[in-house]
């Protein structure tokens, strides 16, 4: 789903994993497709743009109600009845929910599943999930993804529960100006506990009036790695003031040499015109009288975002073939091919700077140009996030989102839950983490130099 704004040397890149950006920034996708009603009619071409809001943006189709028929099994139905019937009866609290009851056993059976991107969203979270995605939204202005089976002090009883997590306060948001960090884990949101909360849930929740404030109860390790457990962490309450965060997603800076370092941070829809921007600016040079001696394409913590997005970009880069590949569960595979008349003819080396927080999207065009020998890649692996969700609306106005097939890079490798191995591995610096600015960057500003020398030479003549 998605998110996420300007990134420069005051600022800290993100560090955590699916990163993005609407009310508090979603992250890791691709996008959504959209099936038909009629299950016969396959995966349709165009794809909608949906905005998300916190952590995981996924690539998704969407799915009417199947008319296959199928006969059921009523004993696990009789014995969730007996179950809701006997709390109903003897639970200590009289007022039992049962939408609530109902909520937390449809949770509770995807969650058997072991896949954390197949859930499930009541109608508000649907709903939410829904907006219009126009890379502008109120909110803290931060990135957040959920932390399975996390255990902190003991303030985040019940121990062992997903909690969610700031990947990225984003620059000029109520967040950063309050001095929210990466990491921070959110124990509470006005007071409701945020155990095993969903990132919808955990956006809806945050979410809310311009000029309004929220009240998070906030959850940080401490740098010093001797303290005992029990006193490594610092809890303490913030209040935000919820305000409008404008999302630009694309960011051009001109380094020594005439390199264009571009940053993406995520595939929403202000991305392919403002890449196809950023990179007609790369092909004529900062001065306007030729082209930049090299690129480098810095997908580092990006978390994804609109497939279709994705797909555009990618054929600014790639003159034909396929961008993509996806493979459903039925073994057969669709190939999601460069546009040609998006094509630039970059005449230029391209460097790919990834790391583990670069997710579905950025790995589908990292892979892209990886395997069709367009840029190099340095880094470190890559996130790993390549499945695809089908989208099932349901009578209540919820949705059920569930994984039905997987990614595959143009050389047809599944990088799930492996990602993409840079051909130049170098670990992040703490300058990378805080500023994008280390040991990365670096090595990729050499390496432009080394692949543009007889290129410059030439010009030089």
């Amino acid at each position: 789903m998605n998110e996420t704004p300007h990134k420069d040397q005051n600022r800290g890149r993100a560090g955590s994993a699916l990163l993005a950006a609407l009310a508090v920034g979603v992250a890791f996708g691709a996008g959504y497709e959209f099936r038909d009603n009629n299950p016969s009619a396959g995966l349709l071409p165009s794809l909608k743009t949906a905005s998300t809001d916190v952590f995981d943006r996924f690539a998704g189709a969407r799915a009417g109600a199947s008319p296959k028929a199928f006969k059921p099994d009523l004993k696990p139905y009789e014995t969730f009845e007996e179950v809701r019937r006997a709390i109903k009866e003897n639970y200590v609290k009289t007022e039992v929910n049962d939408t609530e009851l109902t909520y937390g056993a449809v949770r509770g059976m995807l969650r058997s599943l072991g896949d954390r991107f197949t859930r499930f969203m009541t109608p508000e979270e649907y709903q939410k999930f829904t907006e219009d995605n126009e890379a502008q939204f109120t909110g803290i202005g931060a990135r957040i993804d959920i932390k399975d089976d996390y255990a902190g002090s003991p303030t985040a009883k019940p121990f062992g529960a997903s909690r969610p997590y700031i990947v990225e306060p984003l620059e000029g948001g109520p967040a950063l100006k309050a001095g929210l960090q990466k990491n921070d884990v959110i124990l509470e949101i006005n007071g409701k506990s945020t155990a095993d909360m969903s990132v919808e849930a955990t956006v809806a929740y945050i979410k809310g009036d311009r000029g309004t404030p929220v009240k998070l109860k906030i959850e940080r390790r401490l740098p010093d790695k001797n303290l005992k457990p029990e006193n490594a962490f610092k809890t303490f309450d913030v209040t935000l003031v919820r305000d409008v965060i404008e999302v630009h997603p694309v960011h051009l800076e001109w380094l020594p040499d005439r390199i264009a370092w571009l940053r993406l941070d995520e595939f929403n829809k202000k991305s392919d015109a403002e890449m196809t921007a950023a990179l007609k600016t790369a092909q004529q040079g900062p001065d306007g009288k030729g082209p930049a001696n090299g690129l480098i394409l810095d997908l580092r913590n990006n978390p994804g975002g609109l497939l279709d997005v994705a797909v555009n970009i990618g054929s600014r880069f790639v003159q034909s073939g396929p961008i993509v590949y996806t493979k459903e569960r039925t073994g057969q595979e669709r190939s999601l091919n460069a546009e040609s008349n998006r094509f630039l003819n970059l005449k230029m080396p391209i460097i790919v700077l990834i790391n583990n927080y670069s997710a579905s999207a950025a790995e589908i065009i990292t892979g892209a140009l990886k395997d069709k020998g367009l840029a190099t890649v340095v880094g470190e692996h890559s996130y790993g996030k390549a499945s695809v969700q089908v989208l099932v609306d349901l009578k209540n106005g919820g949705a059920l989102v569930i994984t039905t097939a997987k990614y595959l890079t143009p050389s047809k490798r599944d990088i799930s839950e492996k990602g993409i191995a840079p051909d130049v591995t170098i670990k992040a610096s703490t300058e990378d983490e805080a500023t994008g600015r280390g040991e990365q960057l670096n090595k990729a500003v050499a390496l432009i130099k080394e692949k543009s020398t007889p290129a410059v030479a030439a010009r030089a003549k």
